[in-house]
């Protein structure tokens, strides 16, 4: 119901473009133009606000794996409770405030312009990409999938992951040959991710952290015929803070970093049998149809569990 995000909204500030725009992509993937004027109304928070570029960013919205679920996990992530309708309280509205005006002071605004500088320079180095093999594909499995790769000199070939925050280019992870990973200096990483989108409305939210880990979920995911959304977060911590439905698939390290990361989504998660592995090591060495299974038979022993509980 369209009643339960409008009372969420109130909980989320308009001001930052980035939230606005990841707010109206979630609004319309989930109810499409029958939720334009929820968002045209809460959009007259900004300042900022045209009803004209409001109305032309809207008609821009063409499905971009942002869903209704990230816009309620933002509202919580600022006091909001879905029990019904609820407006925030003085104190929440001046905490959203004092968090916009901190993020726009000087040092909000630094990493503000070498966050832009970062998105520029990653939107360039994807233009000089070229799809080829790679070398650490084929040492994960995926020796005959082409991806996108940059030649900084001609010794050096760097596959190379775009990272999108909110629907916005923020930067590129870069892994070389031996499986060196990088990012570009001062690109924004928190709430970055990459997606494989099925497509959808019936699409699931999966959770990894790592490229070759949403690759061998992808092959099974797409082996059991199912619609999904798989999330790649780049790491444990960013997982735990993006999150927020749907399943994980975590890393069992021998730290335990991926399964407490896990743990704390609160979402169903899986973890590989052996320490040390990831997914990508389950699906090297069992195959596809084997770490399928494995995957389908934990999500029917989550069902019962569910309906044991119901």
């Amino acid at each position: 119901m369209m009643d339960r995000a409008e009372s969420a909204l109130q909980f989320i500030s308009p001001i930052e473009r980035q939230v606005w725009v990841a707010m109206g992509m979630a609004l319309q993937s989930e109810y499409g133009d029958a939720a334009r004027e929820i968002w045209m109304d809460w959009s007259q928070g900004a300042d900022s606000f045209k009803e004209l570029d409001a109305r032309s960013v809207w008609k821009s919205f063409r499905g971009t794996g942002v869903s209704i679920a990230s816009l309620f996990h933002e509202a919580k992530q600022n006091g909001w409770r879905d029990e019904g309708f609820q407006q925030p309280t003085q104190d929440q509205i001046y905490a959203q405030r004092k968090a916009v005006a901190e993020r726009a002071s000087k040092e909000g605004q630094d990493r503000i312009r070498t966050a832009k500088e970062a998105a520029k320079k990653a939107d360039w180095i994807l233009s000089q990409c070229v799809e080829e093999a790679h070398a650490y594909l084929h040492s994960k499995g995926f020796g005959d999938m082409p991806g996108l790769v940059w030649r900084p000199t001609q010794e050096n070939n760097l596959l190379c992951i775009p990272m999108h925050v909110g629907g916005s280019l923020a930067g590129v992870q870069m892994i070389d040959k031996f499986g060196v990973k990088k990012f570009l200096s001062g690109q924004v990483t928190s709430q970055a991710e990459y997606c494989f989108d099925a497509g959808g409305l019936s699409a699931t939210d999966w959770w990894v952290e790592g490229f070759a880990s949403g690759l061998s979920l992808r092959a099974c995911l797409h082996a059991l015929k199912m619609r999904y959304r798989i999330h790649v977060c780049f790491s444990a911590q960013n997982l735990q803070r993006m999150a927020h439905s749907g399943y994980v698939i975590a890393d069992n390290d021998a730290s335990q970093t991926g399964v407490k990361a896990a743990q704390a989504t609160g979402l169903p998660h899986w973890l590989p049998p052996i320490t040390g592995n990831d997914v990508n090591d389950v699906h090297k060495a069992q195959g596809t149809f084997r770490t399928s299974q494995m995957l389908r038979k934990w999500l029917h022993q989550i069902a019962e569990e569910k309906a044991y509980y119901a």
